[in-house]
Protein backbone atom coordinates (compact mmCIF):
# COMPACT_ATOMS: atom_id res chain seq x y z
CA UNK A 1 0.00 0.00 0.00
CA UNK A 2 1.06 3.36 -0.37
CA UNK A 3 2.58 5.53 2.34
CA UNK A 4 0.53 9.04 2.89
CA UNK A 5 2.55 11.48 5.16
CA UNK A 6 1.14 10.68 8.64
CA UNK A 7 2.31 7.25 8.34
CA UNK A 8 6.22 8.45 7.56
CA UNK A 9 6.75 8.43 11.14
CA UNK A 10 6.04 4.97 11.87
CA UNK A 11 8.60 3.51 8.85
CA UNK A 12 12.02 2.96 8.29
CA UNK A 13 14.08 5.94 7.16
CA UNK A 14 15.40 3.24 4.62
CA UNK A 15 12.36 2.04 3.33
CA UNK A 16 11.53 5.93 3.13
CA UNK A 17 14.27 6.78 0.82
CA UNK A 18 13.63 3.30 -1.51
CA UNK A 19 10.05 4.28 -1.71
CA UNK A 20 11.25 7.90 -3.34
CA UNK A 21 13.41 6.24 -5.64
CA UNK A 22 10.52 4.20 -7.14
CA UNK A 23 8.85 7.49 -7.56
CA UNK A 24 5.95 5.92 -4.66
CA UNK A 25 6.27 8.95 -2.41
CA UNK A 26 7.27 12.76 -3.14
CA UNK A 27 10.61 14.35 -1.79
CA UNK A 28 8.83 16.77 -0.42
CA UNK A 29 8.74 19.47 2.35
CA UNK A 30 6.40 16.73 4.56
CA UNK A 31 9.02 14.11 3.78
CA UNK A 32 11.66 16.47 4.10
CA UNK A 33 10.93 17.32 7.81
CA UNK A 34 10.66 13.53 9.19
CA UNK A 35 13.85 12.75 7.05
CA UNK A 36 16.04 15.82 9.31
CA UNK A 37 13.44 15.46 12.42
CA UNK A 38 15.40 11.62 12.31
CA UNK A 39 18.69 12.65 11.69
CA UNK A 40 20.25 10.04 13.28
CA UNK A 41 18.69 7.20 11.26
CA UNK A 42 18.68 9.17 7.81
CA UNK A 43 22.53 9.26 8.13
CA UNK A 44 23.04 5.98 8.52
CA UNK A 45 20.39 5.14 5.70
CA UNK A 46 22.24 7.85 3.20
CA UNK A 47 25.86 6.08 4.67
CA UNK A 48 24.41 2.60 3.47
CA UNK A 49 22.23 3.40 0.85
CA UNK A 50 22.30 1.00 -2.36
CA UNK A 51 21.16 2.07 -5.59
CA UNK A 52 20.77 -1.10 -6.90
CA UNK A 53 17.44 -1.16 -4.97
CA UNK A 54 16.39 2.30 -6.89
CA UNK A 55 14.10 2.14 -9.46
CA UNK A 56 15.40 5.81 -10.70
CA UNK A 57 18.54 7.98 -9.34
CA UNK A 58 18.08 9.98 -6.06
CA UNK A 59 21.70 11.15 -5.70
CA UNK A 60 20.80 15.07 -6.06
CA UNK A 61 18.09 14.27 -3.55
CA UNK A 62 20.70 12.53 -1.16
CA UNK A 63 23.07 15.27 -1.54
CA UNK A 64 20.85 17.82 -0.45
CA UNK A 65 19.96 16.36 2.63
CA UNK A 66 23.79 15.50 3.39
CA UNK A 67 24.38 19.35 3.12
CA UNK A 68 21.39 20.02 5.11
CA UNK A 69 22.03 18.00 7.80
CA UNK A 70 26.05 18.48 7.76
CA UNK A 71 26.10 15.37 9.18
CA UNK A 72 29.94 13.28 9.08
CA UNK A 73 28.22 10.25 9.29
CA UNK A 74 26.97 10.59 5.23
CA UNK A 75 31.13 10.79 4.40
CA UNK A 76 30.82 7.16 2.57
CA UNK A 77 28.33 8.34 0.05
CA UNK A 78 29.95 11.34 -0.48
CA UNK A 79 32.98 9.40 -1.42
CA UNK A 80 31.30 7.42 -3.46
CA UNK A 81 29.82 10.23 -5.45
CA UNK A 82 33.84 11.45 -6.16
CA UNK A 83 34.32 8.32 -8.21
CA UNK A 84 30.57 8.93 -10.53
CA UNK A 85 31.48 12.67 -12.14
CA UNK A 86 30.61 14.98 -9.27
CA UNK A 87 29.04 18.02 -9.86
CA UNK A 88 29.40 21.11 -7.74
CA UNK A 89 26.72 20.36 -4.61
CA UNK A 90 28.94 17.01 -4.05
CA UNK A 91 31.96 19.79 -3.20
CA UNK A 92 29.50 21.64 -1.75
CA UNK A 93 28.51 18.78 1.33
CA UNK A 94 32.18 18.20 1.70
CA UNK A 95 32.80 21.56 2.19
CA UNK A 96 30.06 22.11 5.03
CA UNK A 97 30.96 19.11 6.60
CA UNK A 98 34.45 21.08 7.04
CA UNK A 99 37.03 19.23 9.25
CA UNK A 100 35.57 15.92 9.12
CA UNK A 101 35.95 15.80 5.34
CA UNK A 102 39.69 16.05 5.61
CA UNK A 103 40.83 12.63 7.15
CA UNK A 104 38.65 10.29 4.84
CA UNK A 105 40.06 12.32 1.47
CA UNK A 106 43.48 12.13 2.58
CA UNK A 107 43.26 8.44 3.54
CA UNK A 108 41.03 7.87 -0.47
CA UNK A 109 43.79 9.96 -2.21
CA UNK A 110 46.57 6.94 -2.15
CA UNK A 111 44.44 4.01 -3.04
CA UNK A 112 42.40 6.23 -6.16
CA UNK A 113 42.86 6.14 -9.57
CA UNK A 114 43.09 8.69 -11.80
CA UNK A 115 40.42 10.91 -12.80
CA UNK A 116 39.33 10.10 -8.90
CA UNK A 117 42.62 11.28 -7.59
CA UNK A 118 41.65 14.63 -9.19
CA UNK A 119 37.90 15.06 -7.90
CA UNK A 120 39.65 14.21 -4.39
CA UNK A 121 41.89 17.30 -4.40
CA UNK A 122 39.53 19.55 -5.84
CA UNK A 123 37.32 18.38 -2.59
CA UNK A 124 40.30 19.38 -0.62
CA UNK A 125 40.68 22.25 -2.09
CA UNK A 126 37.20 23.06 -1.99
CA UNK A 127 36.97 22.83 2.02
CA UNK A 128 38.94 25.88 2.36
CA UNK A 129 40.98 24.75 5.54
CA UNK A 130 44.01 25.23 5.97
CA UNK A 131 45.94 21.97 6.65
CA UNK A 132 49.56 21.21 6.07
CA UNK A 133 48.92 17.70 4.78
CA UNK A 134 46.28 19.36 2.38
CA UNK A 135 48.96 21.89 1.11
CA UNK A 136 51.66 19.22 0.73
CA UNK A 137 49.18 16.60 -1.34
CA UNK A 138 48.04 19.93 -3.88
CA UNK A 139 51.59 21.22 -4.16
CA UNK A 140 52.46 17.15 -5.09
CA UNK A 141 49.14 17.14 -7.60
CA UNK A 142 50.36 20.15 -10.12
CA UNK A 143 47.07 21.41 -10.21
CA UNK A 144 46.98 25.19 -10.32
CA UNK A 145 43.62 25.70 -10.32
CA UNK A 146 42.81 23.58 -7.18
CA UNK A 147 46.08 25.19 -6.15
CA UNK A 148 44.79 28.53 -6.32
CA UNK A 149 41.04 27.51 -4.78
CA UNK A 150 43.00 26.68 -1.85
CA UNK A 151 44.90 29.54 -1.49
CA UNK A 152 41.56 31.77 -1.89
CA UNK A 153 39.91 29.81 0.71
CA UNK A 154 36.28 28.75 0.60
CA UNK A 155 33.04 29.68 1.85
CA UNK A 156 30.36 27.45 2.55
CA UNK A 157 26.91 29.38 1.26
CA UNK A 158 23.71 28.98 3.10
CA UNK A 159 21.10 26.00 1.75
CA UNK A 160 17.95 25.71 1.92
CA UNK A 161 17.00 22.48 1.11
CA UNK A 162 13.26 23.83 0.78
CA UNK A 163 13.48 26.37 -1.61
CA UNK A 164 13.66 24.46 -4.73
CA UNK A 165 11.05 21.41 -3.55
CA UNK A 166 7.43 21.05 -3.26
CA UNK A 167 5.57 21.63 -0.36
CA UNK A 168 3.27 18.75 -1.28
CA UNK A 169 4.20 16.60 -3.63
CA UNK A 170 2.74 13.98 -5.23
CA UNK A 171 3.72 9.98 -6.51
CA UNK A 172 5.62 10.32 -10.11
CA UNK A 173 2.82 8.45 -11.78
CA UNK A 174 4.90 7.80 -14.52
CA UNK A 175 7.56 5.73 -12.72
CA UNK A 176 4.79 3.42 -11.64
CA UNK A 177 3.30 0.11 -13.29
CA UNK A 178 -0.27 0.04 -13.90
CA UNK A 179 -0.63 -2.84 -11.47
CA UNK A 180 1.01 -0.01 -8.80
CA UNK A 181 -1.45 2.85 -10.10
CA UNK A 182 -4.06 0.09 -9.05
CA UNK A 183 -2.52 -0.25 -5.76
CA UNK A 184 -2.78 3.54 -5.54
CA UNK A 185 -6.16 3.63 -6.89
CA UNK A 186 -6.90 1.93 -3.44
CA UNK A 187 -5.17 5.08 -1.45
CA UNK A 188 -7.14 7.09 1.23
CA UNK A 189 -6.34 10.10 -0.08
CA UNK A 190 -8.49 11.94 -2.79
CA UNK A 191 -5.66 13.34 -4.70
CA UNK A 192 -3.76 10.23 -4.70
CA UNK A 193 -7.08 8.51 -6.38
CA UNK A 194 -7.74 11.15 -8.90
CA UNK A 195 -3.71 10.86 -10.23
CA UNK A 196 -3.99 7.10 -10.36
CA UNK A 197 -7.40 7.40 -12.75
CA UNK A 198 -6.26 9.87 -14.99
CA UNK A 199 -3.10 8.20 -15.66
CA UNK A 200 -4.86 4.51 -16.56
CA UNK A 201 -6.76 6.81 -19.41
CA UNK A 202 -5.41 4.59 -22.57
CA UNK A 203 -3.61 1.69 -20.95
CA UNK A 204 -3.79 -1.63 -20.92
CA UNK A 205 -5.16 -3.88 -17.94
CA UNK A 206 -6.26 -7.19 -17.23
CA UNK A 207 -9.97 -8.40 -16.78
CA UNK A 208 -9.72 -8.40 -12.96
CA UNK A 209 -8.50 -4.45 -12.58
CA UNK A 210 -10.62 -3.59 -15.41
CA UNK A 211 -13.68 -4.77 -13.17
CA UNK A 212 -11.86 -3.09 -10.35
CA UNK A 213 -11.72 0.44 -11.88
CA UNK A 214 -16.08 -0.10 -12.89
CA UNK A 215 -16.23 -0.92 -9.49
CA UNK A 216 -14.24 2.44 -8.24
CA UNK A 217 -15.97 4.15 -11.20
CA UNK A 218 -19.68 3.47 -9.64
CA UNK A 219 -18.40 4.23 -6.02
CA UNK A 220 -16.01 6.28 -5.35
CA UNK A 221 -16.81 9.17 -3.32
CA UNK A 222 -15.19 11.75 -5.56
CA UNK A 223 -16.83 12.88 -8.53
CA UNK A 224 -13.19 13.63 -9.86
CA UNK A 225 -12.35 10.35 -9.79
CA UNK A 226 -15.49 8.42 -10.84
CA UNK A 227 -14.79 11.13 -13.77
CA UNK A 228 -11.08 9.87 -14.67
CA UNK A 229 -12.40 6.18 -13.94
CA UNK A 230 -15.21 6.44 -16.41
CA UNK A 231 -13.18 7.98 -18.96
CA UNK A 232 -10.22 5.07 -18.46
CA UNK A 233 -12.57 2.89 -19.24
CA UNK A 234 -12.31 3.81 -23.07
CA UNK A 235 -11.13 0.53 -24.26
CA UNK A 236 -13.68 -1.35 -22.28
CA UNK A 237 -16.66 0.34 -24.43
CA UNK A 238 -16.65 -3.02 -27.06
CA UNK A 239 -18.63 -4.82 -24.34
CA UNK A 240 -22.41 -3.84 -24.73
CA UNK A 241 -22.70 -4.28 -20.67
CA UNK A 242 -20.05 -1.77 -19.85
CA UNK A 243 -21.28 -0.01 -22.66
CA UNK A 244 -25.04 0.38 -21.73
CA UNK A 245 -24.11 1.01 -17.89
CA UNK A 246 -21.88 4.16 -19.05
CA UNK A 247 -24.30 5.18 -21.50
CA UNK A 248 -27.26 5.24 -18.69
CA UNK A 249 -24.86 7.27 -16.21
CA UNK A 250 -24.48 9.50 -19.31
CA UNK A 251 -27.84 10.54 -19.65
CA UNK A 252 -28.21 10.95 -16.16
CA UNK A 253 -28.35 14.84 -16.25
CA UNK A 254 -29.00 14.48 -12.18
CA UNK A 255 -25.07 13.62 -12.46
CA UNK A 256 -22.83 16.49 -12.33
CA UNK A 257 -21.68 17.59 -15.58
CA UNK A 258 -17.77 16.98 -14.83
CA UNK A 259 -18.82 12.85 -14.14
CA UNK A 260 -20.95 12.89 -17.05
CA UNK A 261 -18.15 14.37 -19.27
CA UNK A 262 -15.48 11.70 -18.12
CA UNK A 263 -17.96 9.40 -19.42
CA UNK A 264 -18.37 11.38 -22.30
CA UNK A 265 -14.45 10.92 -22.92
CA UNK A 266 -15.11 7.36 -22.39
CA UNK A 267 -17.28 6.59 -24.86
CA UNK A 268 -16.22 8.54 -27.46
CA UNK A 269 -15.93 5.54 -29.96
CA UNK A 270 -19.12 5.21 -29.70
CA UNK A 271 -20.49 8.56 -30.83
CA UNK A 272 -22.41 6.63 -33.52
CA UNK A 273 -25.19 5.71 -31.14
CA UNK A 274 -27.29 8.80 -30.53
CA UNK A 275 -27.35 8.89 -27.05
CA UNK A 276 -24.03 9.63 -27.06
CA UNK A 277 -23.82 11.71 -29.84
CA UNK A 278 -26.15 14.31 -28.02
CA UNK A 279 -24.60 14.19 -25.31
CA UNK A 280 -22.01 15.34 -27.33
CA UNK A 281 -23.74 18.55 -28.64
CA UNK A 282 -25.36 18.88 -25.17
CA UNK A 283 -21.57 19.29 -23.08
CA UNK A 284 -19.86 21.29 -26.31
CA UNK A 285 -22.61 23.77 -25.80
CA UNK A 286 -21.74 24.79 -22.26
CA UNK A 287 -19.07 26.65 -22.06
CA UNK A 288 -17.21 24.59 -19.40
CA UNK A 289 -17.83 21.41 -20.75
CA UNK A 290 -16.68 22.54 -24.17
CA UNK A 291 -13.20 21.05 -23.85
CA UNK A 292 -14.52 17.14 -22.96
CA UNK A 293 -16.60 17.48 -25.34
CA UNK A 294 -14.64 18.47 -27.94
CA UNK A 295 -11.79 15.82 -26.84
CA UNK A 296 -14.76 13.17 -27.36
CA UNK A 297 -15.06 14.53 -30.64
CA UNK A 298 -11.20 14.14 -31.57
CA UNK A 299 -10.91 11.25 -29.80
CA UNK A 300 -13.99 9.89 -32.01
CA UNK A 301 -12.28 10.17 -35.61
CA UNK A 302 -15.82 10.44 -36.73
CA UNK A 303 -15.67 12.86 -39.74
CA UNK A 304 -19.26 14.36 -39.10
CA UNK A 305 -17.07 16.12 -36.44
CA UNK A 306 -14.55 17.15 -38.37
CA UNK A 307 -16.14 20.88 -38.87
CA UNK A 308 -15.95 21.60 -35.07
CA UNK A 309 -12.10 22.20 -34.86
CA UNK A 310 -11.29 24.96 -37.20
CA UNK A 311 -13.38 27.34 -35.64
CA UNK A 312 -11.28 26.69 -32.24
CA UNK A 313 -7.77 27.05 -33.03
CA UNK A 314 -8.05 30.86 -31.97
CA UNK A 315 -9.94 30.13 -28.85
CA UNK A 316 -8.92 32.09 -25.65
CA UNK A 317 -8.56 28.70 -24.13
CA UNK A 318 -5.35 27.55 -24.65
CA UNK A 319 -6.27 24.20 -23.75
CA UNK A 320 -9.33 23.89 -26.32
CA UNK A 321 -6.52 25.13 -29.11
CA UNK A 322 -4.43 22.02 -28.05
CA UNK A 323 -7.30 19.78 -28.91
CA UNK A 324 -8.75 21.35 -32.18
CA UNK A 325 -5.61 20.85 -33.16
CA UNK A 326 -5.59 17.07 -32.11
CA UNK A 327 -8.76 17.12 -34.21
CA UNK A 328 -7.53 18.65 -37.18
CA UNK A 329 -4.76 16.20 -36.93
CA UNK A 330 -7.00 13.53 -36.80
CA UNK A 331 -9.65 14.18 -39.14
CA UNK A 332 -6.34 15.27 -42.03
CA UNK A 333 -8.18 18.41 -42.70
CA UNK A 334 -5.26 19.79 -45.00
CA UNK A 335 -6.91 23.22 -45.73
CA UNK A 336 -5.94 24.25 -42.12
CA UNK A 337 -2.32 23.08 -42.97
CA UNK A 338 -1.37 26.83 -43.33
CA UNK A 339 -2.83 27.83 -39.87
CA UNK A 340 -0.90 24.72 -38.39
CA UNK A 341 2.05 25.75 -39.59
CA UNK A 342 1.95 29.18 -38.29
CA UNK A 343 1.13 27.72 -34.96
CA UNK A 344 5.19 25.75 -35.01
CA UNK A 345 6.37 29.60 -34.10
CA UNK A 346 4.02 29.23 -30.59
CA UNK A 347 6.38 27.87 -28.28
CA UNK A 348 3.29 27.59 -25.92
CA UNK A 349 1.45 24.57 -28.81
CA UNK A 350 4.43 23.94 -31.30
CA UNK A 351 4.37 20.44 -29.56
CA UNK A 352 0.70 19.97 -30.53
CA UNK A 353 0.69 21.97 -33.88
CA UNK A 354 3.62 19.45 -34.84
CA UNK A 355 1.62 16.30 -34.29
CA UNK A 356 -0.96 17.91 -36.08
CA UNK A 357 1.13 19.08 -39.22
CA UNK A 358 2.52 15.24 -39.29
CA UNK A 359 -0.95 13.59 -39.43
CA UNK A 360 -2.86 16.18 -42.02
CA UNK A 361 0.15 16.85 -44.53
CA UNK A 362 -0.93 15.03 -47.33
CA UNK A 363 0.92 12.19 -48.76
CA UNK A 364 1.45 8.33 -49.56
CA UNK A 365 1.66 6.34 -46.10
CA UNK A 366 4.16 3.94 -46.84
CA UNK A 367 7.57 3.73 -44.65
CA UNK A 368 9.68 5.70 -47.28
CA UNK A 369 7.19 8.77 -47.83
CA UNK A 370 6.94 9.47 -44.30
CA UNK A 371 10.69 9.22 -43.45
CA UNK A 372 11.31 12.24 -45.81
CA UNK A 373 7.99 13.63 -44.57
CA UNK A 374 10.08 13.15 -41.41
CA UNK A 375 12.83 14.96 -42.94
CA UNK A 376 11.23 18.04 -44.54
CA UNK A 377 8.74 18.66 -41.38
CA UNK A 378 12.47 19.01 -39.12
CA UNK A 379 13.16 21.73 -42.01
CA UNK A 380 10.17 23.55 -42.20
CA UNK A 381 10.09 23.91 -38.53
CA UNK A 382 14.00 24.83 -38.02
CA UNK A 383 15.09 21.82 -36.45
CA UNK A 384 13.87 19.57 -33.22
CA UNK A 385 14.48 19.08 -30.00
CA UNK A 386 15.03 15.27 -28.76
CA UNK A 387 11.07 15.73 -27.52
CA UNK A 388 9.79 17.52 -30.82
CA UNK A 389 11.28 14.64 -32.74
CA UNK A 390 9.90 11.62 -30.69
CA UNK A 391 6.59 13.32 -31.25
CA UNK A 392 6.41 14.01 -35.03
CA UNK A 393 7.42 10.35 -35.09
CA UNK A 394 4.77 9.13 -33.19
CA UNK A 395 2.34 10.94 -35.01
CA UNK A 396 3.96 9.40 -38.43
CA UNK A 397 4.02 5.39 -36.80
CA UNK A 398 -0.04 6.65 -36.09
CA UNK A 399 -0.22 7.12 -40.04
CA UNK A 400 0.87 3.64 -40.37
CA UNK A 401 -1.22 2.26 -38.17
CA UNK A 402 -4.53 3.55 -39.18
CA UNK A 403 -3.60 2.05 -42.73
CA UNK A 404 -3.21 -1.22 -41.10
CA UNK A 405 0.98 -1.01 -41.45
CA UNK A 406 3.34 -1.87 -38.65
CA UNK A 407 5.05 1.53 -37.63
CA UNK A 408 8.20 1.82 -38.43
CA UNK A 409 9.65 4.31 -35.56
CA UNK A 410 8.70 2.60 -32.80
CA UNK A 411 8.58 -1.09 -31.90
Amino acid sequence: MFLLPDQYFETPISTLLVEVSKGRIPFDHRLIRVLLGRQDETALAIAQTKPDDWRFDITAELIDLSRAMRDARVLPFLMKQLEDDPDETVFDAFRVLGQASIQPLLDAYPRAKEPVKEEILFALAALGIQDERVQKLLTEGGDEFAQSLYRDGGTSEEFDIFADTDKEGLPIVNALSVAERFELLESSSEDYRILAAASLFHEDYTPAQETALLDRAKSDSSEHVRAHCWQALDNSTGKAEIADEMIARLKDTSRSDLERSGLLVGLSALTERSEVRDAVQELYGKPETRLKALEAMWRSLNPDFAEYFPEHLDDANKEIRRVALRGIGAQGLTSELSKVRALLKDEDLREDALFAYALAIPGKDSPAFLRSLLKKIETEAGGFSEEEEEIVRTALDERLRAAGKPPIFQQ
